[in-house]
């Protein structure tokens, strides 16, 4: 095997290992020494590719936001206009937390070590996603007096809160019901006239 194929499955042993550390640990319970022992390297190859245990954490967090413009690419690609646009797009994303560690890991470093900038805010990007989803499905149904920032500000809080619920009482197999029901709730409010 080349040396750069046999370094990049070793960082992504690393970041693997790490992101169940950061998962089931937290930043601040995770040890370096769990991270190196579940990579079934050495301490100097993690040491190699990084420099500490936050350098880890921030690989995790950066590679995180890079998942997002992926999916919401395929929805946009997909079709899906409107309201059915704007579910698809979030059980895509609950299916990301419920089987990707890395992003479940991600999300807990970005709410404690590396809370975003207030003008970063990872939120507002969602609200502007799904608003401008349901704004296609209030343009196509030609409703009137419904506000598409207010009610994504609802869902895309409903989400985050629903998947940190789910997280913390260990049933995010749930999460994708979670969302199901959070759109039911919302729907009424795009088939007012």
């Amino acid at each position: 095997m080349p040396r750069q194929e046999r370094a990049e499955r070793t960082r992504v042993a690393i970041l693997d290992a790490a992101a169940a550390e950061f998962d089931e640990h937290g930043y601040q319970g995770a040890r370096l020494e769990r991270i190196v022992e579940r990579t079934g390297s050495t301490k100097g190859a993690v040491y190699f590719h990084f420099k500490s245990k936050l350098d880890i954490a921030r690989a995790l967090v950066d590679d995180k936001y890079g998942n997002w413009p992926v999916i919401i690419g395929e929805v946009a690609e997909s079709g899906l206009r409107g309201l059915a646009a704007a579910e698809e797009l979030t059980q895509r994303v609950a299916a990301v937390f419920v089987r990707e560690v890395r992003v479940r890991a991600a999300m807990k470093l970005s709410q404690t070590l590396f809370p975003p900038m207030v003008e970063q805010s990872p939120y507002d990007r969602w609200i502007l996603v799904i608003g401008g989803l349901l704004q296609q499905e209030i343009d196509d149904r030609g409703l009137r007096d419904v506000d598409a920032r207010e009610l994504a500000t609802v869902a895309v809080h409903s989400f985050f809160g629903a998947y940190m619920i789910a997280d913390e009482l260990g049933t995010l197999d749930g999460l994708p019901r979670d969302v199901t029901r959070m759109w039911d709730a919302l729907r009424p409010a795009l088939t007012a006239s």
